[in-house]
Order: C-alpha cells, then sequence, then structure tokens
C-alpha cells in the first residue's frame, strides 16, 4: 500500500524520516530528508507500507519554485528495502507521477554507477540515461598548487564578495551562473530567492560567493564555496564554477578553483569537494590538474511523466 505523507504531523512521518536516514545516502546522499524536512508540495513524499504499517519503502521529491519553473522534479530518495522488488518501485513512482502529474514534464535522479541492477529496475519504469557525474576531492593540506588566486586572474579582472545585503549582487551572480550553465546537461535555472534562501541556511560561508568582475566592471564568472553538513564536516563543497564562453581559455577557471581551495583552507577545512559532468571535459581536466581525485562516479537518468 502507498502512503502519502503531506505533512510533518503525519503518524507516519518520523519513521518516513528514519527510514530516508537510514537508507537515502545509499543511492543519493545530496538531499536526505532530515528534521527540516516539509513535506507538503514542494517536498512530495510517499511511503510503501506493509499490512502490519511498516515501511517497505519510500520516495521524497524536490518540487520547489526553481523546479516547478523548469516543470523538472528531483528525487531525493527512491529506495525499497528489497532491492529487487521492481513492484514497489513501479508503486512508488506511480504514486509521485500521479502527485506530479500536470505540474512536471520529468523528474530524475541520481545513484551510483555501481549499481547496474537500481539502472535496469529503472529502465523497467520508463527512466533512461541522461548522463554520468564525478564527485571529486581533493585534500587541501597536500594540495601544493594553491597560491593567492587575484594574483592569477588576467590583468584587470577582480573578485567581487557577493552579500546577503546587495540585491544587485545577487541578481548578477544568477544572471552570469544561469547564462552559463544552460549548456550543461541537467542544468535547471536558479532564481535571486533561491540565493538569498541559501543565504540563509547553515551551508552558507560569508564570502563564499563570489562574482568575476571584467576590467569594465561587467559581471563575466561565479562561484560558490559552501560548508559540507552531511557526513564530512570539515568540509567545503565547490560549486557554481562559470566563467562565459568568450573569455574561456585565459586562466579564470583555474583561479576560481585555487580561490575555492584557499578559502576552504583559511577556514580550516581539510578537503573539498565538487562535482562535474564526466563529458565536460575541459573542467574535468582543469580540476585534475588541481588536485583533484575521483570518488565516485554517480548516474543520472530521467524519466518523462
Amino acid at each position: 500500500m502507498i502512503t502519502a505523507i503531506g505533512e510533518p504531523s503525519h503518524p507516519l512521518a518520523p519513521a518516513f524520516l528514519l527510514y530516508c536516514a537510514a537508507h537515502g545516502r545509499e543511492h543519493d546522499e545530496s538531499f536526505v530528508p532530515g528534521a527540516a524536512w516539509a513535506f507538503g508540495s514542494d517536498f512530495p513524499s510517499f511511503a510503501l507500507v506493509d499490512d502490519a504499517g511498516g515501511l517497505l519503502g519510500v520516495a521524497a521529491f524536490l518540487f520547489g519554485p526553481s523546479y516547478r519553473a523548469a516543470r523538472r522534479a528531483r528525487v531525493a530518495v527512491l529506495h525499497v528495502a528489497d532491492a529487487d522488488d521492481a513492484a514497489g518501485y513501479q508503486a512508488l513512482v506511480d504514486a509521485v507521477f500521479g502527485a506530479l502529474r500536470g505540474h512536471a514534464d520529468s523528474c530524475y535522479l541520481f545513484f551510483p554507477e555501481s549499481l547496474p541492477a537500481l539502472r535496469g529496475i529503472l529502465e523497467g519504469l520508463g527512466f533512461r540515461f541522461e548522463r554520468t557525474a564525478y564527485l571529486m576531492r581533493a585534500d587541501i593540506g597536500s594540495n601544493v598548487n594553491l597560491e593567492s588566486a587575484t594574483g592569477s586572474l588576467p590583468p584587470g579582472y577582480r573578485l567581487k564578495i557577493v552579500g546577503p545585503d546587495d540585491p544587485a549582487a545577487i541578481v548578477d551572480f544568477v544572471a552570469v551562473r544561469n547564462r552559463n550553465f544552460r549548456e550543461l546537461k541537467g542544468s535547471v535555472d536558479t532564481r535571486p530567492e533561491d540565493i538569498r534562501s541559501f543565504m540563509a541556511s547553515e551551508e552558507y560561508l560569508p564570502g563564499g560567493l563570489l562574482l568575476v568582475l571584467s576590467p569594465e566592471g561587467v559581471p563575466c564568472g561565479t562561484l560558490r564555496v559552501e560548508r559540507e553538513l552531511d557526513d564530512e564536516p570539515d568540509s567545503g563543497f565547490i560549486g557554481t564554477i562559470s566563467v562565459d564562453r568568450e573569455l574561456r581559455g585565459r586562466g579564470i577557471g583555474r583561479a576560481l578553483v585555487r580561490t575555492a581551495l584557499g578559502f576552504s583552507r583559511q577556514l580550516g577545512f581539510r578537503q573539498a569537494f565538487l562535482s562535474v559532468n564526466a563529458d565536460n571535459k575541459g573542467p574535468l581536466a582543469l580540476y585534475l590538474s588541481e588536485g583533484f581525485s575521483l570518488v565516485k562516479a554517480m548516474t543520472c537518468m530521467e524519466a518523462r511523466i
């Protein structure tokens, strides 16, 4: 039986969160529901329940305003205790698709490339391979390439910190990020509201959101460094590294990577993580040359609703 859990006060909500904590990271650790999980229409949540009320599996999706605008939902957790229970997965996916139909055109999820059996089940449910993403890590203490990133920027270029009290800079950050990320598979546009929400979260690090300004003062690149809260409390996560197409190949991207590593070291982090699409060869080569190594490969699959 499938049960929709629409609010934190639902009788199954505590068991749902315990199940997610126990099993969510087996597939994707990025958005495992925790105490702050709000349920409701922005976080469609379902449980596969046995006759005694025990949980056999869960489905948890992200469908907040940015996802709604893109008409594309993301799976936070899709897990069945019996890994071979294709019928259980089918029931959960049918329930979620029923809730999203008319509001979203597709949904996507990540899981380790090392789980081919899960891929087979998902393909049977209509999911299709979209891309492979690599999670990469740099051990900051042993990295020999750390230097002043400002000094390695091309002459005239500079970095500007984007803070909560600078709405114009937030708008610029979003505009640069979105135009550069649209060429990447799987990218969903972000909004100023999303950045402001991030700045109010525990992941936010003051000084960790940066714009690159050209010699003319025009925003042309972005960088985001945040605190890794889950299993790596002494770590940072580097994201939103982007440079306008016409300015690539000048060393700006490398300067941003070194800025992120230097910033992480100043905060006492021992390591930093980032994610890159496997087919994004230029950035992948850059990260390898700057001391990052592959942690795991994640498969992204998408299904039409």
